[in-house]
């Protein structure tokens, strides 16, 4: 079950303040549901005074510590409610799209480079392998890639470099940075960087972090018009299990400045490995 909260303000003031004076804040409640996936839309309307958290608790149940509502919400946490959050859908996102360009670029040399402080992206790498042969993982925790690098050799023939410094960003085709970026790489300027959020630090080359896709209609139809799609989408994926989002491809993409399409950024990689900068 997805419980959805959201707070429809209407408070007034001047005259039409005198006629709330005679309407009593309510509650609506909607049940939708698509395969796995239930829904809970609960909606306030406020007409006057303070919100009664009260009688909300009873239609959120267990579920205040995951509520699906918009960013600017203000929820009570002192009684334990917390708006949902999650990262696992944008990490696919940036993930597919890397393997999209590779696998729609069509060469054999495209000098690859993962970022991956943690290990948590090491299941990318046979995948990651089988489209280039120049595959590095930039990491400051080398022995959490070793014993994948060892594997991959052994299992399939894969070379996979791994390096504690930024050296190999320096001739980087594709830049693949699930997490933040917090330091310079000095890449190329025609260098595509792909990444799940917006970089914490200027780089020379634009950083794509922001995706979408077409949503499936089965799932559209459930989505509040209160709620954000992408946020919606990743609630359904990782509260619901509708695992089959996991595989989605971007259909538009952006650095903040510039919107591209699957095509463009793929003529932009192809650009960049027919005519490497200096």
């Amino acid at each position: 079950m997805i419980t959805a909260f959201h707070l429809q303000d209407r408070t007034s003031k001047g005259p039409k303040a005198m006629l709330n004076l005679f309407r009593r804040n309510r509650i609506r409640v909607e049940h939708l549901y698509c395969d796995s996936v239930a829904l809970k839309s609960i909606t306030y309307e406020q007409f006057r005074g303070r919100v009664n958290w009260t009688s909300v608790d009873r239609f959120i149940t267990g579920h205040r510590n995951r509520i699906l509502c918009r960013e600017d919400t203000v929820l009570p946490t002192e009684r334990g409610y917390r708006r949902f959050e999650s990262d696992e859908l944008r990490l696919r996102l940036c993930e597919n799209a890397a393997l999209y360009l590779l696998r729609n670029v069509d060469h054999d040399n495209i000098s690859v480079v993962l970022i991956d402080d943690s290990g948590e992206h090491a299941g990318l790498c046979p995948y990651l392998s089988d489209e280039t042969d120049r595959l590095t993982v930039a990491t400051k925790t080398p022995r959490l890639y070793l014993g994948e690098a060892d594997r991959l050799l052994r299992e399939t023939g894969a070379v996979l470099t791994v390096s504690k410094s930024l050296t190999p960003m320096k001739t980087a085709d594709l830049i693949i940075a699930p997490a933040p970026l917090t330091r310079d790489l000095h890449c190329p300027e025609d260098a595509v960087i792909l990444s799940a959020f917006a970089p914490t630090v200027a780089q020379n080359a634009p950083v794509i972090h922001d995706y979408s896709f077409d949503l499936p209609e089965k799932y559209a139809a459930l989505k509040p018009d209160y709620l954000d799609e992408m946020y919606f989408a990743s609630a359904v994926y990782v509260l619901a299990g509708a695992h089959e989002l996991g595989s989605s491809i971007f259909r538009r993409c952006s650095d903040g400045a510039t919107i591209h399409t699957r095509q463009s950024l793929v003529e932009q990689l192809r650009r960049r490995v027919s005519n490497p900068a200096p």
